[in-house]
């Protein structure tokens, strides 16, 4: 699974691949034509006249791994992902929203669970866990004691967010209650995503659906009763994007709600230019709102900017991780890419790093960039991974949208180097017809790994977003599939023990952002106090410029290079202190 290639090659053949793109293979197009172009769909407006294509049953699906369901909505969710499969001792749970005559009348949850012996006990075709005709956008979680399941939606007729809780493991058996989702005379929230926390918390996060380039109102509540009664709906920020997800800690009773915010660079906000954000409660019912803690921190020269897609969990250590994309953008030209876009990973342990390079041409419909979907899994003996859909300008149904193929990274250093991703589905189909297709997309990765890794996705059978007009309407296929991994020499990645005041290490990290625009941030730890020089050298080995050159003491330092008057390139930098001498390598891109 692992590949021995180092970050630093990924990174330097990342970039080759990238500058070349520059060149003119990749689709920049206005910022208002973009907004144009991705709305959220108008769930009372919807109108299709186009042919609807059931899928046959009698044909096996050529996508790996085994049918749990089937809907004529392919889309799952306008921006994070978020979990609709959980993996726990009593079983797997899969969620998913089912169109069933056509994507534009009557919509249902529906529900699927696999017993410890690998049965499928609810057939191909699930169970309905809601009876509303315009049920959708779900997300799952399950209560750690239990394996209970815990289904989170909204009912668009009504503008009500629901939370349906199962009887028992794999029961099917749900029992509905309200979420709280609106304050009177204000808004009203819908988009949920969930997590059920190590203190028997339910948490939902609701986004408000206000329309085209217009903020959204995000807001989080819990209830400690599984669903009876809930806590004040609290809006934490105001969103261009549904992005805010919420995840909890396997070990102890952090809850994060993770999101991508609006820069305040004095333009009018849009759903491209954002930073990525947590806020983070310790003991998940103290939260304080206006404690937001910004990963990113892009400024106006930087050409990429977080999108609509975050993941994240927390590791066994309690250590947070996010993923993200990046597209192109550019503030000053007012341009962005509707494809070629670069995967990110962030913890508290590493800082950020480059997971995955897809800086390339695809066609992949609105709210997607040529790598999105995002998911990730963090196993209980450190290792890391994650889970997206990769879209290519060669891999093309008729109707001229990209097929997609899930693709899976992983790491054994908590994030600091990723492997050389894999891809897990393999079924390209260059210019199928509608209902032809094998277009694997809206997938989502169990957060819990044993010796598997546990995935659910919807087999697209004619690739693009049917809410969106992208393609034709047809029955797909909701796949699961589990993925044998072998667990060994994964290390958790841990802080530093609170009580340790003198750091063990002697550390230069990874630079972030990388690759970069304009500037970037070098962070570095000295076991002891000296003389320091930290120094920037081009490929040549010539040196130029020097950041540090004075004496520090022990501890943790951060220096940024800001490198507006530089080619763009491959440049190292290199920290010294009392003798040693450490190097590493960044990415320049304009």
């Amino acid at each position: 699974m692992f590949s021995k290639m180092s970050i630093t090659t990924v990174v330097i053949i990342a970039c080759l691949i990238a500058a070349n793109a520059f060149a003119g293979e990749i689709t920049k197009v206005s910022i208002e034509e973009a907004q144009l172009r991705e709305k959220l769909p108008n769930d009372s407006n919807l109108i299709y006249n186009g042919p609807v294509i059931p899928l046959d049953l009698q044909d096996v699906a050529d996508s790996p791994g085994e049918t749990v369901g089937r809907t004529f909505y392919d889309y799952q969710t306008n921006g994070s992902t978020g979990y609709r499969i959980m993996k726990h001792e009593c079983g797997t749970h899969i969620a998913w929203m089912r169109g069933i005559r056509d994507h534009t009348g009557e919509r249902v949850i529906f529900y699927n669970y696999i017993d410890t012996n690998g049965n499928i006990i609810y057939g191909s075709d699930g169970t309905p866990v809601s009876s509303g005709t315009r049920d959708g956008y779900t997300n799952l979680s399950v209560k750690t004691d239990d394996g209970v399941a815990l289904v989170a939606y909204h009912d668009a007729n009504v503008n009500t967010v629901h939370l349906a809780a199962d009887a028992l493991c794999g029961a099917g058996l749900f029992t509905i209650y309200d979420i709280p989702n609106s304050q009177p005379g204000d808004f009203e929230l819908v988009w949920p995503y969930i997590t059920y926390d190590m203190g028997g918390r339910t948490h939902i996060t609701v986004t408000e659906n206000s329309g085209l380039g217009e903020e959204q109102t995000a807001a989080h509540t819990y209830s400690e009763d599984v669903g009876n009664t809930w806590r004040d709906l609290i809006p934490y920020d105001t969103l261009m994007d549904v992005s805010g997800i919420v995840v909890s800690s396997p070990i102890d009773n952090k809850v994060a709600i993770v999101y991508t915010k609006p820069i305040d660079d004095g333009t009018e906000p849009n759903q491209f230019n954002n930073d990525v954000v947590y806020i983070e409660s310790l003991d998940g019912e103290t939260w304080d709102y206006s404690n937001q803690v910004n990963i990113t921190n892009y400024v106006w020269e930087d050409t990429i900017r977080a999108y609509t897609d975050v993941a994240a969990c927390y590791d066994y250590c309690g250590n947070l991780h996010i993923v993200w994309n990046t597209p192109y953008y550019n503030a000053e030209e007012g341009t962005i890419t509707e494809d070629a876009c670069l995967l990110f990973h962030w913890s508290e342990v590493t800082g950020i790093d480059l997971i995955f390079n897809a800086w390339h041409s695809s066609y992949p419909g609105a709210w997607n960039r040529s790598a999105s979907k995002m998911s990730i899994s963090c196993a209980v003996e450190g290792c890391l991974y994650v889970l997206w859909t990769h879209f290519d300008d060669i891999d093309i149904s008729t109707g001229l949208y990209s097929n997609g193929e899930l693709y899976l990274s992983g790491s054994r250093d908590c994030g600091s180097t990723w492997s050389e991703p894999v891809n897990i589905t393999n079924t390209a189909t260059p210019g199928c017809q509608p209902g032809d297709c094998d277009s694997e997309h809206w997938s989502t990765l169990a957060p819990q790994v044993d010796d598997s890794l546990y995935i659910t996705f919807i087999e697209d059978k004619d690739a693009g977003g049917i809410p969106h007009d992208e393609g034709f309407s047809t029955e797909n296929p909701v796949r699961y599939v589990s993925v044998p991994v072998t667990l060994h020499d994964c290390e958790c990645g841990s802080n530093l023990d609170d009580s340790t005041e003198i750091p063990s290490v002697f550390a230069l990290r990874q630079n972030y952002p990388n690759p970069f625009n304009a500037s970037t941030n070098i962070d570095f730890v000295l076991d002891q106090n000296g003389y320091v020089e930290l120094s920037i050298y081009n490929v040549l080995g010539e040196k130029v410029e020097e950041l540090i050159d004075e004496r520090l003491s022990i501890g943790e330092h951060s220096a940024t290079w800001n490198a507006a008057g530089y080619a763009s390139g491959i440049y190292f930098y290199k920290l010294s202190v009392s003798g040693k001498n450490a190097v590493r390598r960044m990415a320049l891109l304009k």
